[in-house]
């Protein structure tokens, strides 16, 4: 999978075949619960989802990518608790 992610960006129609298929449609998901966070009150009025999502999932990704280290629960853990502060009430 790696491999497909990163050698689509030469190919415009390959990447944007991945991002409909892939990316976008899991985005949308996490936008539209973020969105209920907000409204409920879990989450500061005017946060942006697109900021969350990608400060949730940048570091993951990344780590997934390189191969530097294990891309472990307790890793993912830490990334949500600290990220998830900025965006609280």
């Amino acid at each position: 999978m790696a491999r497909l992610v990163t050698g689509i960006h030469d190919d415009t129609k390959l990447q944007r075949m991945f991002l409909e298929r892939y990316v976008l449609p899991k985005r949308h998901m996490q936008r539209r619960f973020i969105r209920e966070a907000i409204g409920s009150g879990e989450l500061k009025r005017g946060a942006d989802p697109g900021l969350l999502i990608d400060a949730l999932n940048g570091p993951l990704l990344f780590r997934w990518l390189q191969g530097h280290t294990p891309l472990e629960r307790s890793f993912a853990e830490r990334i949500f608790d600290r990220v998830i502060l900025g965006f609280q009430r």
